[in-house]
């Protein structure tokens, strides 16, 4: 079976379990041609690694030039009563000419390139995949993310209709657009975590103990992450007498303003912003750290970001804001921390104290590793995965 995935931006820097599942699956022997409508440039190329490096090698890039040269075709008119109505309900502006453009290119290589099944990634590539389905007939799957249940959910109901399968990252992602769809879209709908290689993520021995208490943080420098709650708690935390620093990793809007936070609340020299770090870096900051905190919002900006689950991989701690997904890893005070409130700072102050006072206990370390051993290994996870890409069901 021929497969082609189509991600709208690929390989992409913050989405790296997107090119280690395609990675995998080629491993285990699936024939997978890659589509994608914008390729990395800049900074961000930079920032991939050699494998992403590898695929978008690999990668055919549909640009907007082929797809205004392919909308005077019989696909296009295959697909125009079809277009309408994903237009019908949009959740973001899309421009229809470029989406409609994208599609018709789409169908055209998935003939040429004997594409059996087509499989998308995020809402965009998913309503060209869906249209593109349309015109060809070739069955389509879908990936489904957190963020996009509850802020780019229009197309879903149209998409339920015809794909063949969703694998959702996460449950209560799953769950919160299931309610939204007719009952037999439960029928198509698998839970497929993203998953961690636990092998790259190897337990690691307890840091140093404080002080100081090392807290590490890692994501995109957005607002819906909630790294000014973080710095703000910790600065408290130190004004209260708490050696503690903090460490985030990452790039992005808010980087100046969680500087300037800092500096305002008198954290400064105890927090650092070292940027964007490549992924296999990340476990050495983990390794030195004390306990790994995100204080994301909890309005499915946020399934269950994947640093999460490499800090409890490496016997680390987590302390996380009531995520949706959040409970589906962490047990509350057996292997990490789930506040009460995205802006629950006493909740983490006392946290912060208990760890620094008596560490991590061994019993935790070990649990927390052991909940993604069980649960949360991406080699047994992309087997179910590579299951429904060839038969549509577990």
């Amino acid at each position: 079976m021929r497969i082609g995935y189509v991600i709208h931006r690929f390989p992409w820097p913050s989405e790296t379990f997107i090119s280690r599942e395609v990675a995998d699956l080629i491993a285990l022997g699936h024939d997978i041609r890659l589509y994608a409508f914008v390729r990395p440039t800049g900074k961000d190329e930079e920032l991939l690694s050699d494998q992403a490096r590898g695929l978008m090698a690999q990668t055919r890039y549909i640009t907007p030039k082929e797809a205004m040269l392919a909308l005077p075709s019989l696909d296009t008119l295959k697909m125009l009563g079809e277009e309408r109505r994903l237009a019908a309900t949009p959740t973001s502006p899309t421009n229809r000419p470029g989406r409609l453009g994208r599609a018709a290119a789409l169908a055209k290589l998935a003939r040429a390139d004997g594409l059996d099944r087509m499989h998308a990634h995020w809402p965009y590539a998913t309503s060209c995949v869906h249209l593109a389905s349309v015109a060809t007939g070739i069955d389509y799957s879908v990936s489904v993310h957190a963020h996009e249940v509850a802020h780019d959910n229009g197309h879903f109901p149209v998409c339920f209709e015809r794909l063949r399968f969703a694998s959702f990252c996460n449950r209560a992602a799953m769950e919160h657009l299931l309610a939204k769809l007719p009952p037999q879209a439960r029928d198509k709908a698998h839970l497929v975590y993203h998953g961690v290689d636990v092998s790259a993520f190897p337990f690691q021995p307890p840091a140093p103990p404080p002080p100081p208490l090392k807290v590490l943080s890692a994501g995109r420098l957005t607002a819906s992450k909630g790294f000014d709650r973080l710095v703000a708690g910790c600065a408290e935390a130190a004004r209260r007498g708490l050696n503690v620093e903090l460490t985030i990793l990452g790039r992005g809007a808010e980087t100046e303003a969680l500087t300037a936070q800092a500096a305002s609340l008198g954290f400064a020299d105890r927090f650092h912003l070292p940027g964007w770090v490549p992924h296999g870096e990340v476990r050495g900051y983990i390794r030195d750290s004390h306990a790994f905190a995100l204080l994301a919002s909890d309005d499915f900006n946020d399934g269950l970001p994947n640093v999460v689950v490499e800090a409890m991989a490496s016997g680390r701690p987590v302390i996380v804001s009531p995520l949706p997904a959040a409970r589906e890893i962490v047990d509350h005070g057996k292997n990490g921390f789930v506040l009460d409130a995205v802006d629950d700072l006493e909740g983490l102050i006392r946290i912060l104290n208990t760890l620094a006072a008596e560490g991590a206990t061994d019993e935790m370390a070990q649990a927390a590793r052991r909940t993604v051993v069980e649960g949360y290994d991406a080699a047994d996870l992309i087997k179910i995965q590579s299951r429904l890409l060839l038969e549509g069901t577990e």
